[in-house]
């Protein structure tokens, strides 16, 4: 295992140096984001269920477990996610310029020019959040997590 943030709130990639593309890139933004933005914290250890992260151009997969005092990636689909995030690589790293207020729950980024565009993209099924209706607040606080603006 390969640890990539501080020890207040550590990102663990379970597969270490085997960890594949999707995984190395959300460890090592939750990781920047632990480390820049320690409020996060307090809204990462409310999601309770994994949330995974297909990569829809590189065909990898990667899961997030959030824990109390941890939060593990893993390679490929782990346990029953309540959250399933279907997205090219461009994608997940336009959802991670959105900004997002209260931990998640005032998406505020979706009402810039780069939010509309990810909102079209979900509209038009370009970009498919399985769990977006009926596990909204895990989503919007997924976004929250993956931002690297504040």
């Amino acid at each position: 295992m390969t640890t990539v943030a501080p020890a207040a709130y550590p990102v663990t990639l379970y597969d270490g140096p085997e960890a594949n593309g999707v995984a190395t890139i959300v460890g090592t933004l939750l990781g920047q984001n632990f480390e820049s933005f320690p409020a996060r914290v307090k809204f990462a250890r409310k999601i309770s269920r994994p949330i995974t992260i297909v990569s829809t151009d590189t065909e990898t997969a990667c899961t997030i477990v959030l824990g109390t005092d941890e939060a593990v990636v893993f390679n490929d689909v782990v346990g029953r996610p309540s959250v399933t995030v279907y997205a090219t690589v461009d994608q997940i790293l336009d959802v991670s310029q959105l900004p997002m207020k209260a931990g998640g729950l005032l998406p505020v980024g979706f009402f810039t020019n780069r939010g509309l565009r990810v909102l079209k993209e979900i509209a038009t099924r370009k970009l498919v959040i399985k769990g977006l209706l009926t596990h909204t607040v895990t989503a919007l606080r997924t976004i929250a997590l993956v931002s690297v603006v504040d």
